[in-house]
């Protein structure tokens, strides 16, 4: 008996101390899991590239419940309220709102002058020649059909659907029977939230092992500028305009106003969580009027309707995902300016009633940036996310103080305080801008490397060694056009090329000739077991040379025009490539539209050979002199003294402006039209005609000509990939 006893007590004591051990939080585990995530990485490296899918299929469950869970909530809390708590709520809450909201955009829009100046430089792009996915504006914002908006995931046609609804439920009686399944909604919805946020661990340390394994150093380098102007706003709206807002208009001072709240704020950093500091809110709104005797079950009253009214609004904490967007155009080489910004923001806005998780792919899409960088947000929100509640607490704890005030009629301006914080407020933002713009430009790597690119690039795919290049200048006598078998019996190839045709043909930093075309005709003197001449050609003798026979076959991304079909005879073209002007970076905006060019004097375009197209140009705009020069580089030595800008291909413009950075290609998206580029023969020259034509079509089908376009247009793999540094690899020697 005495045995049975002890046995139970010891299970009793073992039970108890189960209990006793503390559970460790959710938080914690996030941050082992980063830090696990990292450590990961840096031990396998690239190997573990493949758990990024694990993270996508992480975001894709968290954005499962979003919309859901804005229907039901919105309407719910809006259709609980009174009409007269509606209407003081939307009146004067609202106003101060929106001055949050408004100055909020324009201070987050300031932060990128902290950015380094850099050159991002960049290949050309199929997406240049697409029309961006057409959105209409009614459709996003008006829920005309809200099956419609719920199924292409417009979040602010969706609120209004909501917010319309859910006034509406207010003058109905007898509502409780939709308001009571609606809020069991809602908590379900969270329910299904929690248990996917469960699995927070497990996609955080897929999203961060895949990143860390991956990412280079300056690509981490560039994060950090991000790291830092999260922190800078952070800090000046918490610390400064929020608290500078709430001063001028009410009575209590800015000591009172930064300090009262201070646990709650901490609780927030600490926890990266605000929904468990809103009862620490609530109190410290009635704490903050009940010092100044300003406090009665009144004030107490709208404090308690307030602050969770507010909770469901976008606050700047969620709003600073907008320096993310700002980051990501600037990580991207783009440049936002405030006419593309105020649109971006303000739609934002809106769509962060729902979620970041749906609003950043959304605003990166918008701005055509590549929605990979949405993996890279959600990395590095695992560091910004306690500033975002920090933030997010005091942004609510303002609006329930601003609100109460205005309810309860102690709210007025204060001119002295107005005056006081409008004149200090410059003097804030211009010292803390100037810091982090030094601080950035300390440790921000943003030497240009891009021309360094196109100048290393060789060969989209090594050729066996017997292509061997035969010296032009040991030719024998020229004889006239030759045929295949002609060419075939005297083992060389003769191919005429311009030897500054960037990207078709030009010389790299080793004095290598490289480029589309002559790689293209490297692959033809293998396949047909010849030697090859590069022989240099000028356009003053280029279609006289090719039917005298200096040349076989004439490369460089050949414009086929009416003019020169009637004089040399041309393959099929190798590809079609799309009209542009190239233009000095800060002279831009001088051809943003037909007008502006119509208005302007007399402006000088410089063109290698006469463009198709220039024609129609010259008709359209009379004032536009268009001048034939030898070849592009020319145009960029002159540097703007003899013209004001130069014809060229889309494509090559491209890669010129990558070598020359304070250049800018031009195109009319609308109106981009397309010439084709091919290969000039003899005129009469059938057979050699023939001969080409079919082996171009082979070279097509097979991808070949695919594969040389990725490379030297697109520019894919121009900068060989270093294989990312790992111990597993590069101190254990485990792999290779």
């Amino acid at each position: 008996m005495s045995n049975n006893t002890d046995a139970v007590e010891s299970d009793a004591v073992v039970e108890a101390t189960k209990q006793a051990k503390p559970k460790m939080s959710m938080s914690t585990l996030v941050l082992l899991s980063f830090a696990a995530g990292i450590a990961a990485g840096l031990f396998f490296g690239e190997m573990l590239a493949w758990m990024s899918v694990i993270g996508d299929a992480f975001i894709k469950l968290l954005q499962m419940t979003i919309i859901p869970y804005i229907i039901v909530s919105l309407i719910s809390s809006l259709g609980s309220l009174s009409m007269e708590q509606a209407k003081s709520l939307g009146v004067k809450v609202g106003k101060l709102m929106l001055v949050i909201w408004a100055l909020g955009l324009l201070t987050m829009f300031l932060i990128k002058y902290t950015f380094p100046d850099w050159q991002a430089g960049e290949f050309f792009s199929l997406t240049a020649l697409e029309d961006p996915n057409s959105v209409n504006l009614l459709d996003v914002y008006i829920p005309s059909n809200p099956f419609f908006s719920l199924s292409n995931s417009y979040i602010p046609a969706i609120v209004l659907f909501c917010v319309a609804t859910g006034i509406a439920l207010i003058s109905i009686d007898n509502k409780e029977s939709l308001m009571k399944p609606m809020q069991l909604l809602g908590e379900s919805f969270n329910k299904v939230t929690q248990s996917i946020v469960k699995l927070m661990p497990i996609g955080i340390f897929a999203m961060t092992a895949a990143t860390a394994g991956t990412m280079d150093f300056d690509e981490f380098q560039k994060l950090q500028v991000y790291f830092v102007a999260h922190v800078v706003m952070t800090i000046l709206l918490t610390y400064w305009v929020l608290p500078a807002i709430l001063a001028a208009i009410t009575p209590f001072s800015y000591r009172d106003i930064s300090g009262i709240a201070k646990d709650a704020m901490i609780t927030a950093f600490a926890a990266g969580n605000i929904f468990i500091v809103i009862p620490i809110l609530i109190e410290r709104t009635k704490e903050l009027f009940h010092k100044y005797n300003l406090g009665s079950k009144q004030s107490d009253d709208y404090a308690n309707i307030i602050i969770p009214v507010v909770f469901s609004f976008p606050n700047l904490g969620k709003l600073l995902t907008i320096v993310f967007v700002l980051f990501a155009a600037w990580f991207s080489g783009k440049d936002i300016d405030f006419l593309t910004y105020l649109p971006m923001s303000l739609n934002g806005l809106v769509s962060l009633f729902g979620s970041v998780y749906l609003t950043i792919p959304m605003l990166l899409d918008s701005l055509e940036l590549s929605s990979d960088l949405f993996q890279l947000y959600m990395v590095s929100s695992l560091f910004t996310s306690r500033f975002t509640s920090l933030l997010a607490a005091m942004n609510i704890f303002i609006l329930a103080v601003g609100g109460t005030a205005m309810l309860v009629g102690i709210a007025k301006i204060s001119v002295k305080r107005l005056l006081v914080y409008s004149a200090l407020t410059p003097v804030v933002f211009g010292v803390s801008l100037l810091a982090a713009s030094w601080l950035l430009s300390s440790i921000v790597n943003t030497d240009y490397e891009m021309d360094e690119v196109v100048a290393q690039m060789s060969a989209a795919e090594k050729l066996p060694t017997q292509v061997t290049e035969y010296n032009w200048q040991d030719l024998a006598t020229v004889t006239g056009p030759r045929t295949v078998e002609q060419i075939r019996q005297s083992g060389v190839l003769r191919v005429g090329y311009n030897p500054i045709q960037v990207p078709f043909s030009f010389f790299n930093a080793e004095q290598e000739l490289v480029g589309f075309d002559v790689e293209l005709m490297k692959k033809l003197a293998l396949e047909m077991d010849l030697k090859i001449a590069f022989v240099p050609y000028t356009f003053n003798n280029v279609l006289e040379g090719i039917n005298q026979g200096q040349f076989d076959i004439v490369i460089s991304g050949l414009q086929m025009t009416t003019q020169r079909i009637e004089k040399v005879g041309f393959t099929t073209p190798v590809l079609d490539l799309h009209y542009a002007f190239v233009v000095k970076d800060h002279r831009a905006d001088e051809f943003k539209t037909d007008k502006q060019i119509r208005e302007a004097e007399t402006i000088r375009i410089a063109s290698v050979g006469r463009y198709s197209i220039i024609p129609h140009l010259e008709e359209k705009f009379p004032n536009i002199a268009f001048e034939t020069i030898e070849s592009d580089r020319l145009f960029f030595e002159d540097d703007g003294d003899n013209w004001d800008g130069l014809m060229i291909s889309l494509e090559a413009g491209k890669t010129w402006t990558i070598l020359y950075p304070e250049y800018t290609t031009l195109y009319n998206r609308e109106e981009i039209k397309s010439f084709p580029a091919s290969y000039a023969i003899a005129r009469d020259n059938i057979s050699l005609q023939s001969f080409l034509n079919s082996w171009l079509a082979i070279q097509k089908s097979s991808g070949y000509v695919d594969k040389l376009y990725n490379y030297w247009i697109l520019g894919e793999n121009a900068k060989p990939k270093q294989p990312r540094w790992s111990v597993i690899k590069d101190v254990l020697h485990w792999v290779e």
